[in-house]
């Protein structure tokens, strides 16, 4: 008996559809779109190229320029495949365009001669290059005709679209793909922005933007659809920010600290130096949020060495002179310890106890601990994400504070905060200087307090680059800095990987070097115990050189260090290297910090260069924001919010401001965008950040 097959109904194609339903996809295209994020036909659409080419005219073999790429037609005359020994082939098709001949030539793509027939119409894109007498256009894309060739296809005769790829996808399936679900699908697109507000920004409306910026009709057309989506992407980002900040002014107000500004002055008197400007101005600034009756939430962005640590005491000082507990949270054990020791030096002398906790805290230490937290015995703690473990339970949290924030997800951040549900004051701080425009999206929902000055009598880092063939030069300099009684970090990208020389080997090397000094390790394969070890030996100045990787990023202050190389320094951001030349320079003498890198790379010499011409952190981030993007700067994972899938926040500053400002205005007229003509736009941000903690709705 025959079997018949049963008709699955394939349902009505909405955006939130799957995308295998669409016509030429199927499970297995499915499986690979999903690399790129893409899971239903919506997220197709949000596939937006990252760039464009000029196909057009599709020109006659005799015009072609010979300079750049270009589209050309012409009739399939001949093919063959020519083979080599050792599986090499040549495939060559050649095209007529009346007396006019030209060659196109794929290497290793036997195949094509089952594709390519005789008299069929042929559309090639690739640069022409005369060969002696004949013209030949090295692996070009192709299109063939049995017919009359159409003036225009998703991949000639127009500005032609080139998207992100993954592995088993091409550049004609995608676009083919995209171009037939918007022809069938693009009224199913929403709109999502309220007339008056397009009309007042001079907007698209939102399906003409998604047609104009996969397949646009001209270059005005292409930077209108870049435009509404831009303005749409930073708008979604601004009311979530706008209601968020709305949100933090109405929680709790049971927070508010009692002690007086007399009180912090008495602290500030005691210390050994008189605080910047900038450090002055961020501890009233905090103190004055305290005394209020919502919860501070406040970003200290300061140089590295710019002082943010007594800060950061000074307000869990405030805190705990206010009859309240205070946390202050690190991402490492090492900046954790280095911060515990700095808060007993500083709080211990006013009564004030300082507990610490971290992963390798003793069982029976821990619970001592949590006992006297919880009786209030104890009134700030210092430690690592342990501080997250639930158990862990305050009498009265007055005060959270988060070091190198974005070492840290958002979640973790929201649980510090909100310790046992409880509102508590909060304070983030970094050493990795964020451009004004990156912070105000990042942190909009925050106050920001800048420290741009370093602490008084700490002279320049003088920073130079070489080439490996200068090490011995460079040693020599280094053993006379050393004889000075002055000690020295050498930092390596990696540990040891397969043949790849890394810290492990280098610190051999530099023992034999330096064979009357004291060398150390420190990497991160090494046990919590380990790492404490090796950096009291070096902080205590009982080693001459710590060779290690990018642990001790953040920080890590050992006055004495005056003195650090950095092998293969094009591996490193430019942020990050900042980060690694702030570890040295904290005392009174000139310090000196040496790239070594053999890159040939023009960007990449003139991007160290440009590093070692200044000490602005500032500076350096905006370099590094223009280089390597918003998006990388601040990964993803790290912050949890800033996913932009088209703006720049650099390019597109002037459309972020303006986003910003209708967002303000938005929510100032209706908080919970709940009036019928913000229904939509409501529903996108919810879509966009609904994963987040204190979002919309």
């Amino acid at each position: 008996m025959l079997e018949t097959k049963t008709q699955v109904a394939i349902p009505q194609l909405t955006l939130k559809s799957p995308v295998r339903y669409l016509k030429g996809v199927g499970p297995e295209k499915e499986r690979v779109l999903g690399r790129l994020g893409v899971r239903t036909v919506g997220d197709l659409f949000g596939i937006f190229p990252r760039r464009y080419e000029k196909r057009f005219p599709v020109k006659r073999i005799g015009d072609l320029t010979f300079e750049e790429k270009e589209c050309v037609v012409g009739v399939v005359a001949s093919r063959g495949l020519i083979r080599w020994r050792g599986g090499r082939s040549v495939f060559k098709a050649v095209l007529r365009d009346g007396a006019q001949a030209l060659f196109a030539v794929f290497y290793h793509q036997p195949y094509l001669t089952q594709v390519f027939k005789p008299k069929q119409q042929a559309v090639l894109y690739g640069t022409a290059e005369k060969k002696g007498k004949r013209i030949e256009m090295a692996h070009p894309e192709w299109e063939l005709f049995d017919g009359v060739v159409p003036a225009r296809t998703p991949h000639h005769g127009r500005w032609v679209p080139v998207y992100p790829l993954t592995e088993e996808l091409g550049q004609k399936y995608l676009r083919q793909t995209l171009h037939a679900a918007l022809a069938a699908h693009t009224e199913s697109i929403p709109e999502t922005l309220p007339a008056d507000l397009r009309e007042r920004a001079g907007l698209l409306d939102a399906r003409t933007a998604y047609r104009q910026i996969h397949f646009p009709s001209s270059e005005a057309s292409r930077e209108g659809a870049y435009k509404r989506l831009v303005f749409e992407e930073f708008l979604c980002l601004g009311l979530f920010m706008e209601r968020r900040r709305a949100r933090l002014r109405q929680e709790r107000e049971e927070v508010a600290h009692a002690a007086d500004w007399r009180d912090v002055q008495g602290f500030l008197d005691s210390l050994p130096f008189t605080l910047t400007t900038g450090q002055k101005r961020a501890c009233e600034e905090i103190v004055r949020d305290m005394q209020g009756k919502r919860a501070m939430n406040r970003l200290i962005q300061g140089d590295v060495g710019s002082g943010k640590t007594v800060v950061a005491a000074t307000a869990l000082f405030f805190t705990a002179r206010s009859g309240f507990q205070g946390v202050l949270m690190a991402p490492t054990e090492v900046l954790a310890q280095q911060l515990y020791l700095n808060m007993v030096q500083l709080l211990e002398p006013f009564g004030i106890r300082v507990g610490y906790l971290s992963q390798s805290t003793e069982p029976a230490h821990r619970e001592i601990l949590y006992g006297a937290l919880e009786r209030g015995d104890i009134a700030v703690v210092v430690g690592t994400h342990a501080l997250l473990d639930v158990k862990l339970r305050f009498k009265k949290l007055g005060l959270a504070v988060v070091d190198e924030q974005h070492k840290f997800g958002v979640e973790q951040r929201a649980l510090l905060r909100k310790k046992q549900g409880v509102l508590s004051h909060f304070l983030m701080m970094t050493a990795t200087p964020i451009p004004r425009t990156l912070a105000m999206t990042l942190y909009g929902d925050m106050d920001i307090s800048e420290i741009v000055e370093k602490p008084k009598g700490r002279l320049p880092i003088r920073t130079l680059l070489f080439r490996s063939e200068h090490h011995r030069a460079v040693y020599r300099w280094l053993e006379n800095v050393l004889e000075e009684g002055s000690q020295a970090f050498v930092v390596c990208p990696r540990v040891d990987v397969g043949g790849e020389k890394g810290a492990i080997a280098h610190a051999e090397e530099l023992k034999k070097v330096f064979s009357r000094r004291k060398v150390a390790l420190l990497h991160g394969r090494m046990k919590s115990a380990e790492k404490n070890a090796v950096m009291g030996v070096f902080k205590e100045g009982k080693a001459d050189l710590l060779v290690t990787t990018v642990l001790i990023e953040v920080g890590v202050d050992v006055p004495n260090a005056r003195f650090m190389l950095i092998e293969n320094a094009e591996k490193f951001g430019l942020a990050q290297l900042h980060q690694l030349r702030g570890r040295i320079g904290r005392g009174s003498e000139e310090s000196f910090c040496v790239l070594f890198s053999d890159s040939e790379e023009p960007e990449t010499r003139q991007r160290l260069d440009a590093f070692a011409q200044t000490e602005s952190g500032f500076e350096i981030a905006e370099k590094d924001l223009e280089q390597r993007g918003s998006g990388e700067l601040h990964g993803q994972k790290q912050h949890g919010l800033l996913e932009l899938r088209i703006g720049d926040l650099v390019r597109d500053a002037e459309l972020l401001k303006r986003a910003k400002e209708e967002a303000r205005s938005l929510i100032e007229k209706d908080p919970e965008l709940s009036a019928p003509a913000n229904r939509a736009l409501r529903r996108l941000v919810q879509e966009r950040f609904g994963r987040q903690k204190e979002s919309l709705g």
